[in-house]
């Protein structure tokens, strides 16, 4: 049913993998090696653009105003709460067609939109997803947010990317910015990855930057855990071919 449903959303029939980390972490390589994987097609950044849709989905699913009125919609006028008794389905309620909404119905539309018109996958993919360097920035949210999307996206995977917080402080556009900042940063975000793969240990992976250096060897534990295998000739073009940002 939901396949006939959210078409775009279930079309890659292997699930998502998102790769979840901060900017200056190395995760473009990450996204370039995972796209060396046969009907791979992980996006680059959107501007975070499902954080706002799961802040959405969140207040249809925890604003008291949604959920009283499904809580009560069905039951009989005697045993409602006193404020919504013979309220609920009618013009006179302030709130009226809230008990309608689903929450999970509304998630799963929204990103069936996302999906086909942001991520746009080709044709022939069988596994979909994105990098995105801002799923920590508003901290209270963040492993919510992240649930919304386990819970959304067929088969999610998580791929947190971490690397050393010295090296990212002095990097880039962080090297303007206050250095304990970014190093708390660094370490606010990682908790916020540790947290969720510690919650979700069979849908979760950590990559830590500077053990690429190691090679192949090192990449292809994250082929591992995804159950791929990608061409090593193809992994090792990846490795050695230097970001131009």
């Amino acid at each position: 049913m939901n396949e006939v449903l959210y078409p775009a959303l279930y079309a890659p029939k292997d699930g998502y993998v998102f790769v979840v980390t901060y900017g200056r972490s190395g995760s473009t390589l990450t996204q370039s090696l995972l796209n060396a994987i046969p009907g791979y097609c992980i996006r680059g950044e959107n501007g975070n653009l499902p954080y706002h849709l799961a802040r959405a989905v969140s207040v249809t699913n925890t604003w008291d105003d949604y959920t009283w009125r499904r809580e009560d919609k069905d039951k009989n006028e005697d045993q409602q709460k006193d404020f919504l008794r013979g309220l609920i389905g009618t013009p006179s309620d302030p709130w009226y067609g809230a008990e309608n909404i689903d929450p999970m119905r509304f998630c799963r539309a929204m990103m069936n939109v996302f999906v086909g018109e942001v991520q746009c996958p080709p044709s022939g993919t069988r596994v979909s997803g994105f990098k995105e360097i801002r799923f920590h920035e508003d901290s209270e949210f963040c492993q919510k947010y992240m649930e919304i999307m386990r819970a959304a996206f067929p088969k999610a995977r998580f791929i947190f990317q971490k690397r050393n917080a010295g090296d990212v402080a002095n990097s880039s556009w962080w090297g303007s910015r206050p250095k304990e900042d970014v190093l708390k940063m660094v370490r606010d975000a990682d908790q916020q990855f540790h947290q969720f793969a510690t919650m979700w240990p069979e849908i979760s992976y950590t990559v830590e930057y500077e053990k690429y250096s190691n090679g192949y060897e090192y990449a292809r534990k994250m082929f591992d855990f995804l159950q791929e295998n990608p061409k090593r000739y193809d992994v090792d073009a990846i490795l050695q071919k230097k970001l131009k940002h």
